[in-house]
C-alpha cells in the first residue's frame, strides 16, 4: 500500500518499492497526478515482485549520464585501463547526444541502429562502426544485468560487414627465423617471445620474473587480470626453446624485477628488419608490424595443424573466428601441399585413411538390423 502527502502546495508519493525499501518523494503540483504516479509506481512494484518485470522502471527515467558513470565506475572496479575506459565513455556520450537520450528509456533498438547508420553514413569503416556498436552493446548488457533495463537494444542490431583487405600480414617461418638472427641480442629474445606467446606490447612490457614459471613440468607465463586485455586472470605454455632462452637471460634478475626493460619501438623494429631484408610492406599493401608477430603465432599453430579449440586458447581469443580467420596468414598455410595429399578420384591406388573411416566394401553387412 502507499499514501500521498502535500508539502509546501506540492503532491508526493510515500511507498515501498519491490525490495522493501521506502520511497518518499515530490511528484506532482495536482493531487489527482499524484494519485496517477502512486498507481503507476504500486503496478511497477507488483509486476517486479511477480517477475512480469525484471527492471525498475524508475531506473528508466534515471538522467543517462548517470548510468554512464556508474557503468565507468564498474569497468574500473573490474581493472579495465584507462585507455578503453575513455573510448568507451566517448562512444557512449556521442551517441547519447545524437539520438538525445536525456534518460534511458529514451534508448531503444530503432535508436541505436539509426546512430550506427549515421556513422555507416559518414563514411567510416565498417571496423570503426562496429566499434561503436561493440560499446553500446557492453552498456547496454551491464545495464541489463544490473535491473534498469529489461533488453538490450543492440541485440537485434547486427554489425556491420568489414571488407577491408587486411592491414596487417604475419611474418614466414622463414622471415622469423631472419629476424631473430639479424636482431641485437635484447632485441631477439623479446622477439622470440612475442613470437611463442602471442603477447601484446602492453602485456609483455608487464610481465615480471615471478610471472614466469620455468621450475615445473610444463613452463608457462602466468598473466594477472590487470594485465590482459580481456581483465581476466590468464596463462600460456612457454615452448622449450623460449623456456631455455628465458632460463638464460635471467640471471640473478629477482621475481619483483620486469623481464624485458624495454619492449622495441616501432622505429628499432624496422631498423631490425631492414637488417634482415624483410619488406615493411608488400605489394598488397599489408605492414609487417611488431603485433605481426602474434599473427605469426596464429598462422604457425594452423600451418601445425593444431585443433582450433586449443589455438583458439593459446592466442586468448574469446571468438574462434579471430584466431582462424583475424590472425590466421591463409597466404603461409601449407594448403598446396595439403591438395597434393588428397587421393585419387580416378584411381584406387590411394585412400584417404582417415581415423574412424572404412572403405564400403569392407563394412560388413551381419548382424545390421533395419529400425
Amino acid at each position: 500500500m502507499g499514501a500521498i502527502f502535500q508539502r509546501d502546495g506540492k503532491w508526493g508519493i510515500d511507498y515501498r518499492d519491490h525490495r522493501g525499501r521506502r520511497v518518499r518523494k515530490v511528484v506532482a503540483v495536482s493531487k489527482e497526478m499524484a494519485l496517477i504516479t502512486l498507481g503507476q509506481e504500486l503496478e511497477s512494484v507488483e509486476k517486479l515482485k511477480a517477475g512480469v518485470l525484471t527492471a525498475d522502471p524508475r531506473e528508466g527515467k534515471r538522467p543517462f549520464s548517470e548510468h554512464v558513470d556508474a557503468y565507468v565506475a564498474d569497468l574500473q572496479r573490474r581493472g579495465r585501463d584507462d585507455m578503453y575506459i575513455y573510448i568507451a565513455r566517448k562512444h557512449l556520450e556521442a551517441a547519447a547526444e545524437h539520438q538525445d537520450w536525456g534518460c534511458l528509456a529514451d534508448c531503444s533498438v530503432r535508436s541505436a541502429s539509426n546512430y550506427l547508420r549515421a556513422l555507416a553514413g559518414r563514411k567510416l569503416s565498417g571496423k570503426t562502426v562496429n566499434a561503436h556498436r561493440s560499446d553500446l552493446f557492453a552498456f547496454f548488457g551491464w545495464c541489463v544485468r544490473s535491473g534498469s533495463m529489461e533488453a538490450n537494444p543492440c541485440e537485434h542490431v547486427p554489425k556491420s560487414a568489414d571488407r577491408r583487405e587486411k592491414t596487417r600480414r604475419a611474418l614466414s617461418l622463414v622471415e622469423c627465423r631472419t629476424l631473430l638472427r639479424s636482431a641485437s641480442p635484447g632485441r631477439r629474445l623479446t622477439y622470440l617471445f612475442l613470437a611463442y606467446t602471442g603477447l601484446r606490447r602492453s602485456e609483455a612490457s608487464n610481465v615480471l620474473w615471478a610471472h614466469v614459471h620455468l621450475d615445473v613440468a610444463n613452463p608457462y607465463v602466468e598473466l594477472p587480470a590487470a594485465n590482459t586485455k580481456s581483465g581476466r586472470a590468464e596463462s600460456v605454455p612457454l615452448v622449450a626453446e623460449l623456456a631455455e632462452a628465458l632460463a638464460a637471460n635471467r640471471r640473478n634478475a629477482e621475481d619483483r624485477h620486469r623481464v624485458f626493460d624495454s619492449i622495441p619501438s616501432m622505429e628499432e623494429f624496422r631498423e631490425d628488419l631492414a637488417a634482415a631484408g624483410i619488406a615493411e610492406q608488400d605489394e598488397r599493401g599489408r605492414k609487417v608490424v611488431l603485433h605481426s608477430l602474434r599473427h605469426s603465432l596464429a598462422t604457425m599453430l594452423a600451418a601445425s595443424r593444431v585443433p582450433p579449440a586449443v589455438a583458439q586458447a593459446i592466442m586468448r581469443h574469446r571468438d574462434i573466428r579471430l584466431t582462424l580467420q583475424a590472425y590466421t596468414d591463409e597466404g603461409l598455410l601449407p594448403t598446396a601441399a595439403a591438395m597434393s595429399a588428397l587421393p585419387s578420384l580416378t584411381t584406387e591406388r590411394d585412400s584417404l585413411g582417415f581415423v574412424g573411416t572404412t572403405g564400403a566394401q569392407n563394412v560388413p553387412t551381419s548382424g545390421l538390423h533395419r529400425a
